[in-house]
């Protein structure tokens, strides 16, 4: 265990020296401030919050990666620890990931947006939209649409 944090700082300290991403003093200092002041769900007693390389440590996680997203624009990202360990090959913004849950709420985000600038009705059928793919509307559904928004505002009260 020590041996992955002491690994892990050595990256963390290192890693400004190979990222191939310059960034002004402004925002290293603000990389710098993420990285340092990490804290889980809960603080109890007091705790300080930690650094990235600790709480990877803590919760065994051999590489992440962190982009941070501001006015729209990716304003820093950067990789921690190893994307394969037994290849040593470290973790950079360039390592591919399966996305996870947060792509739903950016899939929202987007679809929000679109809405926002009249490019798409949410309260058309997706189907309109679909062009190489089209929702399976199966036995469950017994033919009928997915109820729109609308819906659910006209059944609530």
């Amino acid at each position: 265990m020590k041996s992955l944090s002491l690994c892990l700082a050595t990256l963390l300290f290192c890693s400004p020296l190979l990222s191939q991403n310059t960034y002004s003093t402004e925002t290293l200092e603000k990389i710098r401030e993420v990285e340092n002041n990490i804290a889980g769900g809960i603080l109890l007693n007091d705790a300080k919050p930690g650094t990235i390389a600790e709480q990877m440590a803590t919760y065994k996680v051999n590489g992440m990666s962190i982009a941070v997203i501001h006015d729209y624009k990716i304003a820093w990202a950067k990789g921690y620890g190893w994307a394969d360990v037994a290849e040593k090959r470290p973790m950079t913004t360039e390592t591919l990931f399966e996305p996870g849950s947060i792509s739903k709420t950016l899939n929202a985000v987007g679809i929000l947006k679109l809405a926002q600038e009249k490019k798409v009705d949410l309260y058309t059928d997706i189907n309109t939209y679909l062009t190489s793919w089209k929702f399976p509307y199966d036995s469950l559904s017994k033919g009928k649409k997915l109820p729109s928004p609308s819906f659910w505002h006209t059944r609530q009260g």
